[in-house]
């Protein structure tokens, strides 16, 4: 289960690559997780008037003005920036981890990256942020963040890993392993 193993490429390719195709898979897999949680809202427009990200951001003392800060688009369609940042970086971070990860053990590409996504959930949404304070305690969420939250977090962890597998079939050289 825990066996590590040592990859054939040098460690400066192994994190260049990986930095630069978890951008990839990042970006890709930050729009999928948001295209997710349209089709399953996981808060009461009430809890999402401040969301996760930017509660997170007001208590590391980022102003509320600031954290709620947004552009129109379309006319009168609001985007709030600062929150998205957050959300792309969180997706960027990850899937360079993923990437990064899966060259010395294998197994954290177990289910095509669904596991990786459900201990990123059970990590962030049932132990840190509620420990932070950021979310409710998790007996204290409603069973319906829960459900889109899980499965959000396969669908992004899965859309990870099956951008990275397409990278690496691309590969002309220096070919990641275990993807």
């Amino acid at each position: 289960m825990f066996n590590l193993s040592k990859p054939k490429l040098s460690f400066r390719i192994i994190l260049l690559k990986s930095i630069w195709y978890g951008f990839i898979a990042g970006m890709i897999s930050g729009m999928v997780k948001i295209g997710w949680e349209n089709i399953l809202p996981p808060r009461t427009l009430a809890r999402n008037a401040t969301n996760p990200p930017q509660h997170l951001l007001e208590q590391f003392g980022m102003s509320s003005k600031a954290v709620h800060a947004f552009v129109y688009y379309s006319t009168d369609q609001k985007v709030y920036f600062v929150a998205l940042i957050i959300h792309f970086a969180f997706s960027i971070v990850f899937a360079a981890l993923f990437i990064f990860l899966a060259q010395y053990w294998k197994n954290v590409t177990m289910g095509q990256g669904a596991i990786y996504g459900i201990v990123i959930w059970i990590a962030f949404h049932i132990i840190i942020m509620p420990a932070m304070g950021t979310v409710p305690a998790a007996w204290n969420q409603p069973f319906d963040e829960h459900f889109s939250e899980f499965l959000g977090h396969i669908v992004w962890a899965w859309s990870i890993y099956a951008v990275a597998v397409c990278l690496v079939k691309n590969e002309k050289k220096n070919k990641l392993e275990n993807l």
